[in-house]
C-alpha cells in the first residue's frame, strides 16, 4: 500500500495569510511585509489550491477569512508563534541591554503594543523601557539623553526628526454623544496636548465660541470627560479608542489640520538596539 504523500504548509505563505486577515487587505499586507501585491496574491492562490478550499471572502469592504479560513488562522498563528520564538532564541544576534522608547499617548494605539510584543519576542534578552507623555516632555527627555528612540506628534519635524506618517486631526466625542452640539462648545484637551493650540486656533478663526472644561495637564482626565459626553476633543484619525468616536458634525465644526508622527533616534555607534527598534516602528507606521 502506497503511503499518502505528506503536504507541508509554507510558513511564509501562512505569514502572508495572517497579515491579510489582520489588515483586511492584500495591499496593506504587502506594505507590512515588504512584498508586492502580486507575490502575496500568488501565495494565497497556491495555498487555496493545495487545501482545495477558499480561505478568504472578497467583498467591497475588504477580505475576511471564510469559515475554513478561520480554522486555518487559529493554527497559523500558533505555527508562526513557535517559528518566531525558535528563530528569536537560536539565530538572532545575542542582543543584551536596554532600549528606552518614548511616545505620546496619541500614537500608542493601535501600533505600539504589537511593536513591543514583537521586539520582546525577537530579542528576549533586551529590556524595554517605555515612556509616554506629551510631546514637549518627551523632547526634553530626549535632549537630556534619557531616550534612545522617540515618536512625537508635530505639525513640522524638528531638526533630526523624520516624518513617518501623517494623519488629519478629527473631532471626537462620546458614542451617541451630543456635546458637540452645545454652544459655547465644551472643549476637553489637556494643557500639554500637542493638538490643543491648533484646535483652539481653528475654533477662533471660525468664530465658534468655546469653553475650556479640562484644567488638567494629564490626558486621562480629558479623555474621561469626552467619553462621558461632557466635551469634545481632537485626535489623530488613525487612533481608535473605546468610548470615543469621530464626530459626524456635517460641517458644524471647523476642519482641523494634519499632524505628523515624527521619529527621532540617537545616531551613535552604540545605539544598535535603537536602530533595530527604528526598523520595527517604520514597518508598523508605513
Amino acid at each position: 500500500m502506497t503511503p499518502n504523500r505528506l503536504h507541508n504548509l509554507d510558513l511564509g505563505t501562512l505569514r502572508s495569510f495572517v497579515t491579510i486577515a489582520d489588515s483586511g487587505s492584500m495591499t496593506r499586507a504587502a506594505g507590512r511585509l515588504f512584498m508586492t501585491q502580486s507575490a502575496i496574491s500568488m501565495q494565497i492562490k497556491r495555498l487555496e489550491k493545495s487545501l482545495g478550499l477558499s480561505v478568504f471572502e472578497r467583498t467591497a469592504q475588504g477580505m475576511s477569512p471564510t469559515t475554513e479560513g478561520e480554522q486555518l488562522l487559529h493554527f497559523a498563528n500558533q505555527m508562526l508563534a513557535i517559528n518566531d520564538e525558535v528563530m528569536g532564541r537560536l539565530t538572532s544576534p545575542d542582543y543584551e541591554g536596554k532600549i528606552r522608547l518614548g511616545a505620546p499617548g496619541d500614537v500608542i494605539y493601535p501600533h505600539i503594543p504589537g511593536i513591543l510584543k514583537e521586539f520582546s519576542r525577537d530579542f528576549p534578552r533586551v529590556q524595554i523601557r517605555f515612556s509616554s507623555g506629551p510631546t514637549v516632555n518627551l523632547k526634553n527627555q530626549y535632549k537630556q539623553g534619557l531616550l534612545d528612540v522617540m515618536l512625537t506628534t508635530e505639525r513640522v519635524a524638528s531638526p533630526g526628526g523624520s516624518i513617518i506618517n501623517t494623519q488629519p486631526l478629527i473631532w471626537t466625542g462620546a458614542v451617541d454623544g451630543n456635546a458637540w452640539k452645545k454652544r459655547p462648545l465644551p472643549l476637553g484637551i489637556s494643557r500639554n496636548c500637542a493638538f490643543r493650540s491648533s484646535a483652539i486656533k481653528m475654533l477662533d478663526d471660525s468664530g465658534l465660541e468655546w469653553i475650556d472644561v479640562v484644567a488638567s495637564q494629564d490626558d486621562t482626565a480629558a479623555l474621561a470627560m469626552v467619553s462621558a459626553d461632557l466635551c469634545v476633543s481632537a485626535e489623530l484619525e488613525c487612533v481608535k479608542n473605546s468610548g470615543r468616536i469621530a464626530i459626524d458634525h456635517g460641517g458644524s465644526l471647523p476642519v482641523l489640520p494634519e499632524f505628523s508622527v515624527v521619529l527621532y533616534s540617537v545616531d551613535a555607534p552604540g545605539n544598535q538596539l535603537g536602530q533595530t527598534m527604528v526598523d520595527y516602528l517604520l514597518r508598523a507606521f508605513s
